[in-house]
């Protein structure tokens, strides 16, 4: 880790992995799941739209599972309403209720037409973070252009302390519903 800030990456398959190499970057899906697989205590995933199904399957699936089952790493999943009914057939965060928490923006709790957030944004034990553009969906980290920044030390703390001055605000609250 020379550096403190990383380019990170998504693109179409039709650009292939290549470009990402080519542009000195690192794709999103492999920063992302380097972050889940390093975190310790507490991992945060934020996105407007999150799809449940990166969470049922591939390689990202298998990490959170194993860093939420065997490292008990307190996962925090931060999205909108429409977005959570995605997760109520995922089995692996069925069973694990104790470990896994639900957010959402409050005003999306009010009115659920309102994302409240359109941030993306993911830490880990705030030492490392990513900031951009993708979605948690199929699509925003295996086809869309994407492009974020993976943060370290001092930034990736800063992205935690604010996450945790939002809470403390309740600009994004507990949701209970799958619980």
């Amino acid at each position: 880790m020379n550096s403190q800030v990383e380019l990170v990456l998504t693109l179409p398959e039709s650009l292939g992995p290549e470009m990402a190499y080519l542009a000195r970057a690192r794709t999103t899906l492999g920063a992302l799941t380097q972050m889940v697989a390093q975190a310790q205590r507490e991992l945060v995933m934020a996105a407007p739209y999150i799809k449940g199904d990166i969470f049922g399957q591939g390689i990202l699936q298998n990490a959170l599972q194993h860093a939420v089952e065997k490292r008990h790493v307190q996962l925090s999943i931060v999205t909108t309403g429409e977005s959570l009914g995605s997760f109520t057939n995922i089995a692996w965060i069925t069973a694990n209720q104790a470990w896994v928490r639900f957010f959402r923006p409050k005003t999306n709790v009010g009115v659920e037409q309102y994302l409240g957030s359109h941030a993306k944004f993911c830490f880990a034990d705030g030492q490392i973070a990513y900031i951009g553009s993708a979605n948690l969906t199929f699509l925003g980290l295996h086809q869309h252009l994407e492009m974020g920044v993976l943060l370290y030390g001092e930034l990736a703390k800063q992205v935690s302390d604010f996450w945790r001055l939002l809470i403390l605000n309740e600009f994004f609250v507990l949701d209970e519903t799958l619980g």
